[in-house]
């Protein structure tokens, strides 16, 4: 059994990816719905997971570009680095630069002279003019480890950002590192990031269980608060945003690859799994997604260093088998490639991930405008702007690859090295 050269069952997968993570600016940035009752267990248990998403697509990168540089290797002998970085920068620069000019310039003009329209929480609505470099380098990662958090329409490209670090970095190391010595850079690169995670929470722990807030025996209860919230704000960021933090997320997509890449046996295991067998990391995902709240709780937070260096290794290993599954096991319980629909929306993820705030900025600025938004929170007006705004982002997504990605990608077409299937593996696993 060879590798594979196309992995068709994704596009549906990556639509559910995306979508997750738009339920999730729905709900964390709107102003105006704060339900109680059913709903909030929806969205404390799912919507406010939907980060995962995010984490799903950085897996799902990490195999799709490591299988594209090991085959482009064994087709060639190299890795042609220049027409690589040349493809990757066609591919994402268009969209991100037409969203740093939207999000910078445009938006804050129509707010300028509807200023009562704001459709976001104050607290969502810096524009961080002084800080325009880290946007422009590819850096915006960084700019929200370490100041304000600017208008999500803008934050959203920070997985952009960490994308665009891994295309520079990755095929350096793939080229560079011999194929016996790869197999262990690779493991030693997510042991590294499970430690920097532990580091980042080391402190918060040992000043939780040395103080245990709240106790009356706290010599100064206030001070230790204060400074508790601060280490862990501060920790929160670095480890969700920094960039040697999510590659444990990249390189575990990555050990997939060069797994199923090189091992016959790997490609067998797949292949042969009962069904018993792939239902079960389904059913751990959701049980794991469904309590995840909970493991932030102060309750573990006595083991808080273990819970984020952990965590996001366990759900990357998870998306990484269900990567596998889908696309070499005879006995999967559903092939997602089945959903036609959602499957024909793949083509258009990136757009629908770049377009999808300025989108829910536009919604939600129009029915503060017009007033017509209810008085009284009501869900079904909510799950109406849901829709609408999916709805409208499908369509935006799909003119702007129509006028601005299409053009692009026939240029980037130019610099395909020999075989490479860079449409099936590059280009179609990206956000």
């Amino acid at each position: 059994m060879k590798p594979l050269r196309h992995f068709d069952n994704l596009d549906a997968l990556r639509f559910i990816a995306f979508f997750s993570v738009f339920c999730l600016h729905m709900v964390s940035f709107g102003l105006y719905f704060n339900g109680e009752g059913w709903y909030r267990w929806i969205e404390e248990s799912l919507l406010l997971n939907g980060d995962l998403g995010v984490n799903f697509f950085f897996t799902l990168s990490g195999f799709l570009i490591t299988n594209l540089l090991l085959q482009e290797r064994e087709d060639t002998g190299k890795i042609n680095i220049g027409s690589f970085y040349a493809r990757r920068f066609l591919r994402i620069w268009p969209l991100y630069f037409a969203l740093v000019f939207v999000g910078f310039y445009v938006l804050p003009t129509i707010l300028s002279f509807f200023p009562q329209a704001n459709p976001f929480k104050p607290e969502f609505s810096l524009i961080p003019y002084d800080r325009l470099g880290y946007y422009l380098g590819f850096l915006v990662n960084f700019d929200l480890t370490a100041n304000p958090y600017p208008s999500p329409v803008l934050a959203v490209l920070w997985s952009i950002s960490v994308e665009e670090q891994f295309y520079i970095f990755w095929p350096l190391l793939i080229a560079l590192v011999p194929r016996k010595h790869l197999i262990y850079s690779l493991f030693a690169v997510l042991a590294g990031t499970a430690l920097y995670r532990f580091m980042q929470w080391n402190e918060i722990a040992a000043l939780f269980n040395q103080y245990q807030l709240g106790n009356v025996d706290v010599p100064h209860p206030a001070d230790a608060v204060a400074r508790f919230d601060s280490l862990r704000l501060k920790a929160t960021f670095i480890t969700r945003f920094h960039t040697f933090s999510i590659l444990s997320d990249i390189t575990m997509g990555a050990l997939l690859a060069y797994g199923l890449f090189y091992s016959e046996r790997i490609r067998t295991y797949f292949k042969n799994l009962p069904q018993k067998s792939i239902v079960l990391p389904y059913m751990l995902a959701i049980g794991l997604i469904i309590i995840r709240d909970e493991t932030y709780s102060l309750r573990f937070y006595s083991i808080i260093q273990f819970v984020h260096a952990l965590e996001p290794m366990l759900f990357s290993f998870i998306f990484a088998f269900i990567i596998g599954e889908q696309h070499y096991s005879d006995n999967s319980f559903y092939k997602f490639g089945k959903l036609r629909l959602i499957s024909s929306f793949g083509k258009f993820s990136y757009g629908m991930y770049i377009w999808h705030l300025v989108v829910i900025w536009v919604v939600f600025f129009l029915f503060k405008l017009l007033h017509l938004q209810p008085e009284v929170d009501n869900p079904w007006v909510f799950l109406a702007q849901i829709i609408l705004c999916f709805i409208i982002t499908l369509g935006v997504a799909k003119v702007s690859y129509k006028l601005i990605e299409e053009p692009f990608l026939k240029i980037r077409n130019r610099f395909r090295s020999g075989k490479s299937t860079d449409h099936f593996t590059g280009e179609k696993g990206l956000l």
